[in-house]
């Protein structure tokens, strides 16, 4: 079976309590504390409501889970599927976190492609 993993910073959520789902591989302590985690992906379809609804609504975040095929893109009040197959499908994630006044360094680009 596969998993999905991805980045949660300890911040961007408002019910810390999702984190009890998810497999947390690595806690990083830098300018603030993220987990690096890992879910499987029979799972991830039934976390990625509770994760959205997790996340606090200000300031904007994004929590992202990937595997081999895909990539969801969390935010606070919507979520995108990517296939890493096709780059330029990161555009409308990376447009949307723009406008919602996230930098652009920190977005979703297509170099997280295949």
């Amino acid at each position: 079976m596969g998993t999905y993993t991805g980045c949660i910073i300890e911040e961007s959520l408002k019910d810390k309590t999702i984190l009890d789902e998810f497999n947390i591989l690595e806690t990083r302590e830098d300018d603030g504390v993220s987990y690096i985690v890992e879910i499987e992906d029979s799972k991830v379809e039934k976390i990625l409501p509770k994760l959205k609804q997790s996340m606090v609504d200000e300031p904007i975040w994004y929590i992202d889970l990937k595997n081999y095929d895909y990539h969801y893109i969390i935010f606070n009040d919507k979520i995108f599927k990517v296939d890493r197959d096709y780059p330029e499908q990161y555009e409308e994630t990376k447009e949307y976190g723009l406008k919602r006044g996230i930098l652009e360094e920190y977005l979703p680009n297509a170099s997280w492609a295949k």
